[in-house]
C-alpha cells in the first residue's frame, strides 16, 4: 500500500513537473529609466505584450505580469542625452522568491540607431516596430552589431539621481557603452538610442520534468532500500 502511494505521488511530481514548465512565471517588477522606458515580454523574435512605460525617472513605477517560461523581458529605452542616463530596476520571480536587478550579467543590450523611433505602447504599431528591432540584432545588423552586454555604473543612491525608493540599493544603473566610457550612465551621450535590453530567465528558474523525474526516482529507490532491509 506504502509503495503504491509513493508510486502515485511520483506520477503527481511529473505532472507537476510538466505544468510548470508550460506554465508562466509570476513576476513583480520596480523599475525606472532616465529618461524613458516601455517594459515589454515575448520571443527571441517577436514582442507579444506590452506590461507599461513611463517618461519620469523620479520614482519607480511598479508592474505585476506572468512571464511564459520560454520568453524573454524586454526594456525599451531612450535618454534625452544630457547630465546622465541609466536603467534602474528590481525583478521578483513569485514562485521561487529569488530576486535580480538591472545589473545582473545575464542582461543583453542592443543599439538601434533610431532616436525618437521608441515604442511606447501595445499598439500593433508599437509591437511591430520592437519586433522588427529584435529580428536586426538577432541579425547582428544594427550599430551595436548585435546584442552585447550592458555596463553597470553607480548603485542606487548615487549622484544625481539619488535613492528611488522600493528599489534595493543592490540594484545598479546600467547602460550601453558605445565611446568606451569608464562609466556610460554619466555625462549626456547619444550611444545610438533608441536601446533594448533583453533577459531570459525562464531556463534558470523553472526546473526542467526531467530533473524532477531523476529526483524522484532516487527517492524511490531509497524508500525502496529502506524496506528491504526491515
Amino acid at each position: 500500500m506504502k509503495i503504491a502511494k509513493l508510486v502515485s505521488a511520483f506520477a503527481g511530481l511529473v505532472l507537476g513537473a510538466s505544468a510548470l514548465q508550460a506554465n508562466a512565471i509570476p513576476f513583480e517588477v520596480d523599475i525606472t529609466v532616465d529618461n524613458s522606458y516601455a517594459l515589454y515580454y515575448g520571443t527571441e523574435t517577436t514582442a507579444t505584450n506590452f506590461v507599461g512605460s513611463n517618461g519620469s525617472w523620479y520614482e519607480a513605477e511598479h508592474y505585476s505580469f506572468n512571464l511564459p517560461s520560454s520568453n524573454f523581458i524586454y526594456v525599451v529605452t531612450e535618454s534625452d542625452v544630457a547630465t546622465a542616463q541609466g536603467f534602474l530596476a528590481q525583478f521578483t520571480n513569485l514562485l521561487t522568491n529569488q530576486r535580480f536587478y538591472s545589473n545582473d550579467s545575464q542582461w543583453q543590450v542592443t543599439a538601434t540607431g533610431r532616436r525618437g523611433l521608441a515604442p511606447y505602447n501595445g499598439s500593433a504599431a508599437a509591437l511591430a516596430e520592437l519586433s522588427s528591432q529584435l529580428i536586426a540584432a538577432n541579425n547582428n545588423s544594427n550599430p551595436s552589431g548585435g546584442w552585447v552586454d550592458t555596463t553597470a555604473g553607480a548603485a542606487n543612491g548615487a549622484s544625481p539621481w539619488g535613492t528611488i525608493a522600493n528599489i534595493d540599493p543592490n540594484a545598479r544603473w546600467s547602460w550601453y557603452n558605445s565611446n568606451g566610457s569608464v562609466d556610460p550612465t554619466i555625462g549626456g551621450f547619444d550611444h545610438n538610442e533608441y536601446l533594448i535590453f533583453r533577459i531570459s530567465v525562464g531556463a534558470a528558474e523553472v526546473p526542467e520534468p526531467s530533473t524532477v523525474i531523476l529526483l524522484s526516482l532516487g527517492l524511490l529507490g531509497l524508500v525502496a532500500v529502506r524496506k528491504r532491509k526491515a
